[in-house]
Order: C-alpha cells, then sequence, then structure tokens
C-alpha cells in the first residue's frame, strides 16, 4: 500500500511542477507591464491549466495525509 501512494506522490509532484514551470513561462508575455492597470483574467488553456494545477495539489495532499496516517 505504501509502494501504491509513494508512486502516486511521485506523479503528482513531477505533474505539479510541470503545470507550475508552464504557468510560469506565459506570465512573462502577457503581463510584461507591471505598472499597467489593467484587469487580466485568465482564458482558454491559462484557465483550464490553473484548475488543473489546484486540482493535482490537493489531491497530492491527500495522498500525503493519507500515507501520513498509514
Amino acid at each position: 500500500m505504501n509502494n501504491i501512494l509513494l508512486a502516486i506522490q511521485i506523479i503528482l509532484a513531477i505533474s505539479l511542477t510541470l503545470l507550475i514551470f508552464f504557468q510560469a513561462g506565459g506570465e512573462e508575455e502577457s503581463r510584461g507591464n507591471i505598472l499597467s492597470s489593467g484587469n487580466f483574467e485568465k482564458r482558454g488553456w491559462e484557465k483550464v491549466m490553473f484548475e488543473l494545477t489546484i486540482i493535482i495539489l490537493v489531491l497530492f495532499l491527500i495522498s500525503s495525509v493519507i500515507q501520513t496516517l498509514i
């Protein structure tokens, strides 16, 4: 059981890291001017990646708590 949880955590950690790196790469292009007073809204793939990052983060935290309890 611990091996399965460990494998799940490794997969979730790698995918979470990749999603965060992909989001950080797009920040420079869309929000280059910090001084501009604009209201930015996530659309399309940027929104999907943001929501997927949150879901994977929650799954990672749940699997960490479960592994700690077992």
